[in-house]
């Protein structure tokens, strides 16, 4: 399996979490990030096209860690709103996971708690972390 250190996890963990497209080197761990300017329009589209541009001159030397779907990331949501232990907080975050737009009622609730919301960026970036290390362990197999 590659080893990436725990700063290169999180960075990969933070890239994917904000819809980046992530590439990692299977031989020496070299990983390539960029932002797709077709979804966000502050990307580079210089950059995307580099990056691009590498990994199709040998894609098999490369993991893409995709995105997480929809329902894993609520998932995510979910595990965090069943660890909360004010009823408050648990019941309005419960009811933004049931609403239609979850991820957009989800942080509005979570604003409304701010103490949380900070445990929750936490316990977020823990996930995906551990998302990046699952992905990377499928492909070493």
């Amino acid at each position: 399996m590659i080893q990436l250190n725990d700063h290169d996890i999180n960075e990969a963990a933070t890239a994917i979490r904000r819809g980046m497209e992530v590439y990692v080197h299977r031989e020496h761990g070299r990983m390539l990030i960029a932002d797709d300017p077709e979804r966000n329009v502050r990307a580079d589209p210089e950059v995307f096209e580099a990056v691009m541009q590498d990994v199709s001159i040998d894609p098999d030397a490369y993991i893409h860690i995709e995105r997480m779907t929809a329902p894993e990331a609520i998932k995510v949501m979910a595990a965090f709103t069943d660890r909360v232990r004010n009823q408050e907080l648990w019941q309005a975050l419960s009811y933004a996971l049931k609403r239609p737009n979850p991820f957009q009622n989800f942080k509005a609730e979570l604003g409304r708690f701010p103490k949380n919301y900070e445990r929750w960026r936490q316990f977020r970036q823990q996930r995906y972390s551990e998302y990046v290390r699952g992905r990377l362990q499928e492909e070493a197999q």
